[in-house]
């Protein structure tokens, strides 16, 4: 019995000559195959929960009203372990804070609560979430951060406030001034002379 040994490559066998068309097809759709794995694995996305574009309750706030921030997030079999809300009032120079988001699996709500800016302002801020693995992920509207604008409460209320109180010290003033002539004792002219004789 005779054994042989057939090597063959691509572009020729051991012999000098090319492989029929036929073969160099099955070749590349086998090398094709053994590489879609490897693009579907760099191509898939990063792991980690995925985050909607939040939106914030009431649209336009006013000084004394506390901003509830809600967005989705999904984090597939893993679940989600948390998600936490990070705002700045003063353009991330040097203040900022992290709030925790309440979360809910079944409807897959976060909710954060931004308090009342009674002086007015501007608030930017973005979410970090992290799923059962540890995984991290990052909403801050690709850089530019989410946000919104606080109306400043109007200056006539504070200036309203400072004449009432200036109206309430001289009324209390005056009022004073006429009670205290109005109690003193009264002395006579002809007593006093009468007395000195």
């Amino acid at each position: 019995m005779v054994t042989r040994r057939v090597c063959f490559s691509l572009h020729s066998n051991t012999q000098g000559k090319y492989l029929s068309p036929f073969t160099k097809s099955v070749a590349f759709v086998l090398s094709m195959l053994l590489l879609l794995p490897a693009v579907a694995i760099v191509a898939a996305s990063p792991p980690g929960p995925n985050i909607s574009t939040p939106s914030i309750s009431p649209s336009s706030p006013g000084p004394s009203d506390q901003v509830v921030v809600t967005a989705t997030v999904t984090a597939g079999n893993s679940g989600v372990l948390n998600v936490t809300l990070v705002y700045t009032t003063d353009n991330w120079k040097t203040a900022n804070t992290t709030v925790v988001a309440s979360y809910n699996s079944t409807s897959q709500l976060a909710t954060a609560h931004i308090p009342p800016q009674y002086n007015g302002g501007h608030v930017e801020y973005y979410i970090v979430a992290f799923d059962g693995n540890s995984n991290k992920r990052v909403n801050d509207n690709n850089g530019s951060y989410f946000s919104y604008t606080v109306t400043a409460p109007p200056a006539s209320t504070t200036t309203n406030t400072w004449i009432e109180l200036a109206l309430v010290a001289a009324t209390l003033g005056v009022g004073g001034t006429i009670a205290f002539y109005s109690l003193r004792p009264k002395t006579r002219a002809g007593s006093t002379s009468a007395s000195q004789n």
